[in-house]
């Protein structure tokens, strides 16, 4: 099976403008890669990445076709296997492909793969494979960009404040935008720290947090693979697609029926509200968010074995 899953993935690589190839099952463990520069460190990356997103995307859309992310210098797609929910493929590309012709093409092969492992698999998922810290390590190191240098892997984010003149115009673009898109099921704004625009007295908390997980996941993944700030996130089901727009301090997040306008014309629609979406946003205040010294006290202080001490107050 492992020669017959190998061409099938080199048949997609010689679609014009994929680079790499990884057949990856739904925990995240590689089971076959075709491509150009990924090492084995890099296919294992690759697939514990994307893996979390393909989870939070299962979360949000259990039926989903696939997902693509888009940067400056590539794009990054994973697709479900027909009728066989326990793996997915990831496709790296050229920042320019063809999507049309990609998805097209990738049609039978997908098919293929989803027979061969029916065939050969039956139901049975290979084990999980271990890795200590030291070789965690050491798999990061291998996404360097520079040799010689340390990395170190954080998380930086602000809260934002908006004034009401904001708010309103805010609102105002989310309801030009709901007006000039047919058939839109929600269209909202999610931003750090909590705040939350939408056309409705309320969002579905649900979905605005589940929708910035995703962008978050997704622009990790970019920038460990190209080192690259993600711009898009579309996942498309079979009755609907949600777009996803980088925001400063926050992501756009539209739904909408998969019918309602072309791929091309709604994008280009698009690009003119989340433009002035984000002026306005990058006009907004941001503060870095602050523990109060006494409750930083209260958490971080050391018992006798030098871990946190717990308190609750008694009734």
């Amino acid at each position: 099976m492992s020669d017959e899953l190998t061409e099938t993935l080199q048949n997609i690589k010689t679609i014009t403008g994929v680079e790499n190839v990884v057949l990856i099952q739904k925990d995240g463990l590689p089971v076959a890669s075709a491509g150009v520069w990924f090492s084995k460190d890099e296919v294992f990356a690759v697939a514990s990445s994307t893996c979390a997103i393909f989870g939070v995307a299962k979360l949000i859309h259990g039926d989903f076709k696939y997902l693509l992310m888009e940067s400056d210098t590539s794009k990054v797609f994973l697709a479900s296997l027909p009728n066989d929910p326990d793996y997915f493929l990831t496709v790296t590309t050229a920042p320019r492909v063809n999507l049309a012709a990609l998805f097209i093409e990738m049609k039978d092969s997908l098919s293929r793969l989803s027979f061969l492992l029916r065939q050969h698999v039956d139901g049975r998922l290979p084990p999980l494979r271990s890795y200590s810290l030291d070789e965690t390590q050491k798999v990061l190191r291998g996404f360097a960009v520079a040799e010689g240098r340390g990395t170190s892997y954080g998380l930086s984010r602000s809260m934002i404040s908006l004034d009401r003149s904001q708010a309103l115009s805010l609102r105002a673009l989310l309801r030009q935008v709901h007006d000039c898109i047919p058939n839109i099921g929600s269209v909202f704004l999610s931003l750090s720290g909590g705040v939350r625009v939408s056309l409705e007295g309320f969002t579905n908390d649900r979905l605005a947090a589940m929708s910035f997980a995703l962008h978050d996941a997704s622009e990790r993944v970019v920038r460990t693979l190209r080192n690259s700030s993600l711009q898009t996130v579309l996942c498309e089901t079979d009755e609907t697609r949600h777009f996803i727009y980088a925001v400063p301090n926050g992501v756009f997040s539209l739904w909408v029926d998969k019918d309602s306008q072309k791929l091309g014309l709604m994008r280009l629609l698009l690009k003119h509200y989340i433009d002035e979406i984000r002026r306005v946003l990058a006009a907004a205040a941001a503060v870095k968010p602050a523990v109060p010294d006494d409750l930083k006290e209260l958490l971080l202080s050391g018992g006798s074995d030098g871990g946190l001490m717990l308190t609750r107050r008694e009734p």
